[in-house]
C-alpha cells in the first residue's frame, strides 16, 4: 500500500479534474539523477541546492585523505531527494497556493483515482465532518496531512 496525496489548484473544489495526485514514496530515478528529478518536478531552488551539495562532494572526493567524505556527501545527497522529493513537490504546490485535499491510501494511482473521485461531494462531506467534530478538532482538521521525514509548518 502507498500513500497518495490530493491537491487541488487555488480557487476549485475538492473532486476538480484539475486535481494532482502525488505518491509519497521513494524514487529510485531521484536516487540516481537527484538534480535531474528536481528540476523535471520544477524543483529549481531545490535542484540548485542539490547541485551545490553534490558538486562539493565531488570536489572533495578528489582529496587523498577525504575521499570516502566527498562520495558519503554526493549519496547523503542522493538519498534526501530520494526520500523527500515528493514532500518537496507538495510543499512547492502548496506555497503556489495548492491545498491538500486528501491523503489516500491504496495500491497504485488508478485505485487512488477511483477512490478520491468517487466520494461524496465535498459540501456534504465537510458539513458531516464538521457536525461530528468538537471545535477544537474541526480546526485541527483542516491542515494539511504531513508525511515524510522532514517536517513542514504544522508538524506531527
Amino acid at each position: 500500500m502507498a500513500t497518495f496525496l490530493v491537491l487541488i489548484p487555488p480557487g476549485t473544489k475538492s473532486g476538480d479534474e484539475k486535481a494532482r495526485i502525488i505518491r509519497d514514496r521513494f524514487s529510485w530515478i531521484a536516487l540516481f539523477v537527484p538534480v535531474l528529478w528536481l528540476l523535471w518536478h520544477r524543483a529549481w531552488l531545490a535542484a540548485a541546492l542539490a547541485f551545490a551539495v553534490q558538486a562539493l562532494g565531488s570536489a572533495i572526493s578528489d582529496h587523498p585523505v577525504f575521499g570516502l567524505t566527498g562520495l558519503g556527501i554526493c549519496l547523503a545527497a542522493s538519498l534526501l531527494v530520494a526520500l523527500e522529493g515528493p514532500s518537496m513537490v507538495v510543499a512547492g504546490l502548496e506555497r503556489k497556493g495548492w491545498t491538500v485535499d486528501a491523503a489516500i491510501v491504496a495500491d497504485d494511482r488508478a485505485t487512488a483515482e477511483e477512490i478520491y473521485y468517487m466520494e461524496t461531494p465535498a459540501g456534504e462531506a465537510e458539513a458531516r465532518d464538521s457536525a461530528a467534530l468538537p471545535a477544537s478538532e474541526t480546526s485541527a482538521r483542516r491542515h494539511a496531512p504531513m508525511l515524510g521525514l522532514v517536517g513542514f509548518k504544522e508538524g506531527r
